[in-house]
């Protein structure tokens, strides 16, 4: 199976995707529907800022920076954003993926929620199940589901009618709340369960002695560096596409034409840094040598999360707008954020953090080839055919 059928069918799960044409697209720095806005079609938000008060008859899709909505949506609700507030109902289902999450919102159906803060308002519901991960979760509104919660700090004050499973290392599950089925905790730690609090299924707890946090994903970093890392990638990002366009754009095509070959290529130059860097630092004379490799080895993995943004926001955005061609600059701000908060997921964060560098690198090596050889191409001179006599 291609690895580009494999992303699209992962993509079509997870936003539930629907093939009916009648679609709405805004794609610009700003897009706001507002309170007197009523939109019968489904609409797709693309850029920096996404802000929804009015209504939309169908399902929402945003790919921003910032989301912000506090209108109706008829549909489901599927959100990629740095900072989300959601503060507008959702009649259906909701799969919301961010940094910054808040959701104060009445959720009519089924919600997915993958992010690093995340906190249900005391006005939040969500009408059936409740599937969340993150590294500090905090709820405060109802439940009238199961609850499927994995984080390093969890907080419960709400009501919760179904069953509750946790994963986590610090619980603390204060009045007023009230669980009307089980509980199901796995932890190092004793949950801290108020006095006051209802579980009326009872409580089971899962103790667990291994080192490992269960809700770490290996990059937990203070929220300003994590901004500022997101940010100079941003703008690195951007200078390339700039200053060497043409590389960058033939580096994310390898990636969507050759993905094999440049994961392979990747995985062989690391380990040729790596190794030939030790080498050279052990002959000591290949001293200059060996620093000049081990920069030119991390140039290539900080910058090769750039190309596997292109190419990851190049076949979402063609995905959900029929082929239609979107500038790079926008494909670039798209996958960032998507790989940004997949790399906050545990364990899967940690993979996919590994291969998107080394398949990164790979692009960047043969992206360079790839212009070469074409540069090389255009220069060659005509090829005279001689006439048959």
């Amino acid at each position: 199976m291609s690895k580009r059928l494999v992303i699209t069918l992962f993509l079509m799960l997870v936003l539930g995707y629907n093939s009916a044409s009648a679609s709405i697209f805004m794609s610009k720095e700003s897009n706001v529907v507002s309170s007197l806005d009523s939109l019968d079609d489904d609409l797709y938000i693309f850029g920096n800022y996404g802000e929804v008060y009015g209504i939309v008859g169908g399902d929402l899709s945003t790919f921003c920076f910032n989301h912000e909505a506090d209108g109706i949506i008829g549909g489901n609700a599927n959100i990629f954003a740095y900072k989300v507030r959601q503060a507008g109902n959702v009649n259906q289902s909701a799969r919301i993926f961010g940094y910054e999450i808040y959701i104060d919102a009445v959720i009519g159906r089924n919600l997915l929620v993958l992010g690093n803060d995340v906190e249900f308002g005391d006005d939040a519901e969500v009408g059936k199940d409740l599937n969340c991960t993150g590294d500090v979760v905090n709820i405060k509104g109802d439940i009238k589901g199961n609850a499927n919660i994995n984080g390093r700090v969890v907080y419960i004050t709400g009501r919760i009618d179904g069953d509750v499973e946790i994963k986590a290392d610090e619980i603390y599950i204060d009045s007023p709340a009230r669980i009307e089925g089980e509980l199901v905790y796995t932890s190092k730690y004793k949950a801290e369960i108020d006095e006051d609090v209802i579980i009326a299924g009872g409580v089971d707890w899962i103790e667990t002695k291994g080192e490992k946090d269960s809700g770490d994903s290996g990059f937990h970093l203070p929220a300003f560096i994590r901004a500022l890392l997101f940010l100079m990638t941003l703008l690195t990002g951007f200078a390339l596409i700039l200053i060497l366009n043409r590389h960058t754009r033939e580096s994310a095509l390898q990636i969507e034409q050759r993905f094999w070959q440049t994961l392979a290529i990747g995985l062989l130059s690391h380990i040729i840094f790596i190794v030939g860097s030790i080498v050279l630092f052990i002959m000591i004379v290949g001293i200059p040598l060996a620093v000049i490799l081990s920069f030119l080895g991390m140039v290539l993995f900080y910058i090769g999360k750039i190309y596997v943004s292109i190419a990851i926001g190049r076949i979402l955005l063609r995905l959900l707008t029929s082929g239609k061609k979107v500038a790079i600059g926008w494909e670039f701000l798209v996958g960032l954020v998507i790989l940004t908060i997949i790399f906050r997921i545990p364990v899967l964060g940690t993979i996919v953090y590994i291969v998107t560098f080394i398949l990164g690198t790979g692009a960047a090596i043969t992206g360079y080839m790839s212009l070469c050889r074409k540069l090389k191409d255009q220069d060659k001179p005509p090829e005279i055919i001689e006439p048959a006599v």
